[in-house]
């Protein structure tokens, strides 16, 4: 049996140790991975409420309140495209970008009168546009929108 002094003298064991560290964290933290997604939209309880968990709730709860009053609108981002890409809405409306893409995106006006923050997978952002405007994604700029507000 090799003993450890001797392991550690050879110039291999370096590159080794090297190799198992590297291997161990080449993905943690790196912006370019893909989340891991935990659907907790359906429940494996009886009777339980689709909302019933306390982070999604809120967002899930207020955006169907607000859309049975004709106060909100979603945008839904996924597969690199903003869905609907053209909405209309009432003066005074609420507008919420939901991201559902596996990267992160943002919504910016054109001439910069309103942008969202990076949104990353699951985050939502919800804003109140005071007149019509054309939008993007400053990271994907092929992703565009139109708000028509009338």
């Amino acid at each position: 049996m090799i003993s450890l002094k001797s392991f550690l003298k050879t110039g291999c064991s370096a590159a080794v140790i090297a190799g198992m560290f590297n291997i161990t964290s080449c993905n943690s933290g790196s912006k370019d991975t893909i989340p891991v997604l935990n659907d907790n939209s359906v429940s494996t309880k009886k009777n339980a409420s689709p909302t019933s968990n306390p982070a999604t709730a809120p967002i899930v709860d207020s955006v169907a309140a607000n859309t049975a009053n004709n106060a909100a609108q979603v945008v839904t981002i996924e597969n690199m495209k903003f869905n609907p890409a053209t909405i209309t809405v009432k003066k005074g409306d609420q507008v919420t970008f939901i991201n559902k893409d596996i990267v992160a995106h943002n919504a910016t006006e054109i001439h910069n009168a309103w942008a969202s923050t990076m949104l990353q997978t699951g985050q939502s952002w919800t804003f109140t546009p005071e007149k019509t405007s054309d939008y993007y994604c400053t990271v994907h700029q092929v992703m565009k929108g139109e708000i028509i507000v009338k």
